[in-house]
């Protein structure tokens, strides 16, 4: 098949992949290169369908990723194949992916100039104010927001819309309360309507929000409703061809978990010895999204927990590793808090001086946390992920197994990390880097091990897992990980599929 009749045929077989998303299961790269093979063959949506209620009601297994085998057990033999795609067929193709092209809109590396004391933090919230405003004057409901000065002195008692940092929130059983500044004055807002009350659950402090207020009496006002600054509806930009992006996090090479054999599985796949050539000759990127390695002193004891306790050799035996992935395919590393470099946020590139041999490496981008970026137009933002820790404590309903809603809050907030005085620290500054000013069409962030997914007004939010087994922490703290998953993504599409490297060769 050559490459102009691919882009039609994935077309279809995207209806079947959205279909088993929106059943709640993964399709992974040996299953989706079946139903390439088989889209003119064979309903491919009908046969999603079937494999899901076959999983769903208990007759396979209960696992949420769709493989091959889920697929081959449903066909007859006239129907089955043996390899849906030839390697000449997927060498044109990749002529057609083109060379990677990368483009880094964001890095704060060189843009971080703490400023010390209350002077910083000072500054650095006041410009997180002047940047939220200006992000929610673009909605079409928010563009007449009054300051709380306004607000306070105004002789009516109509309602009017006022947006602030919120510097106070308190839940009662049968009452709720907030306080919001905008610098021009303090505002307490009460009230006791449920549904109200539920979307001031998932608001956290220092936050920025908008409100529609009534019957202001002194510095006391009624809320009738409340946004965030949130994402616009948006359809997402994709890239022209069908060129895929994978999103690996928290190798931690160094720690006597991380799993070396499944990573080795991952390089010898990326560099074509495998049966995949349909997607991998078509794969131009790997994103790795902090704690690349386990670091040394983070946690008391933590030299029990290592293989390789000096840092520089850890960064040298991830170069090593890497290395095998072939020089065509565009890699960018981002710190986290396992790297050495600041705890506060936002982070600066991992220092050259630990990691001289990644720099050394013509393919690698050694950038900050968080990273703006283009990859074949698609643009994504890629951060380490350290203050889901903050959003996961504070806001109910939230847990360490689902982080992607979690990161959608942070969408919803156009912040990286509203919450200040938690479990995040915050570098004080001039600007407030951890706003989110433009929106992505990627949202992709690591650090609880665990892989999801969702999309939300057109962004692909991913979180991608681990490379490291279960350790004494996460085990007490009941998170169960998910490592050697990797998740996949046509930039064509924004669809995402899952490989499992923690299976031997030939099981999916």
């Amino acid at each position: 098949m050559g490459a102009t009749e691919f882009l039609p045929v994935l077309a279809k077989v995207d209806d079947a992949v959205a279909r088993a998303l929106a059943s709640g299961y993964q399709v992974d790269v040996d299953a989706f290169e079946l139903l390439l093979s088989l889209e003119n063959r064979v309903n491919v949506v009908d046969m999603i369908d079937k494999v899901v209620q076959l999983k769903k009601s208990g007759e396979t297994d209960g696992v949420d990723v769709i493989s091959r085998s889920d697929i081959d057990a449903l066909l007859s033999p006239e129907e089955s194949i043996e390899d849906p795609r030839n390697l000449e067929d997927s060498i044109d193709m990749a002529k057609e992916g083109s060379e990677a092209d990368l483009e880094i809109i964001g890095n704060l590396t060189e843009k971080l100039f703490p400023v010390e004391g209350a002077d910083g933090f000072r500054l650095l919230f006041r410009s997180r104010l002047r940047k939220m405003l200006n992000i929610a004057r673009q909605r079409p409901d928010s563009r007449n927001i009054r300051t709380i000065s306004e607000v306070l002195d105004a002789q009516n008692r109509d309602v009017v819309k006022v947006a602030g940092l919120v510097m106070d929130k308190r839940i009662k059983q049968d009452r709720w309360e907030l306080a919001i500044d905008d610098l021009s004055g303090l505002l307490r807002v009460r009230g006791t309507d449920n549904s109200i009350k539920a979307e001031v659950a998932d608001v956290m402090l220092d936050q920025f929000v908008i409100m529609d207020v009534a019957r202001v009496r002194g510095e006391t006002a009624a809320l009738k409703r409340i946004y965030h600054p949130d994402l616009p509806d948006r359809i997402p930009t994709t890239s022209k061809k069908n060129v895929y992006a994978v999103f690996l996090s928290d190798l931690h090479v160094g720690s006597k978990l991380f799993l070396l054999d499944a990573f080795e599985r991952f390089t010898a796949w990326i560099s074509g010895l495998s049966e995949d050539h349909g997607v991998v000759d078509r794969v131009r990127y790997v994103v790795i999204g902090g704690d690349a390695v386990d670091g040394a002193g983070i946690y008391p004891g933590q030299e029990n927990d290592l293989q390789e306790p000096d840092i520089r050799k850890q960064y040298s035996n991830l170069a090593q590793l890497i290395e095998k992935i072939p020089k065509h395919i565009r890699i960018v590393i981002i710190p986290g808090n396992h790297d050495p470099v600041r705890q506060a946020l936002p982070q600066p590139a991992i220092p050259r001086k630990y990691a001289e041999e990644l720099y050394c490496m013509e393919n690698v981008s050694m950038l900050s946390s968080p990273a703006l970026l283009r990859l074949h137009g698609v643009k994504l933002l890629t951060f380490h992920g350290r203050s889901l820790d903050d959003v996961v404590a504070k806001i109910p309903g939230l847990s360490y197994s689902s982080p992607a809603a979690a990161m959608k809050l942070l969408l919803r907030a156009r912040h990286l990390a509203p919450h200040y005085g938690g479990r995040v620290a915050m570098a004080p500054a001039e600007e407030d880097h951890l706003v989110i000013d433009e929106v992505p069409d990627i949202f992709h962030a690591g650090h609880v091990h665990t892989l999801d997914r969702t999309n939300y007004r057109g962004t692909l939010i991913l979180n991608s897992g681990t490379w490291q087994g279960q350790t004494k922490f996460q085990a007490n703290m009941g998170i169960v990980p998910t490592p050697g998953k990797v998740p996949i993504v046509n930039l064509a599409t924004l669809d995402m599929l899952v490989k499992d490297f923690t299976k031997s060769s030939g099981d999916s």
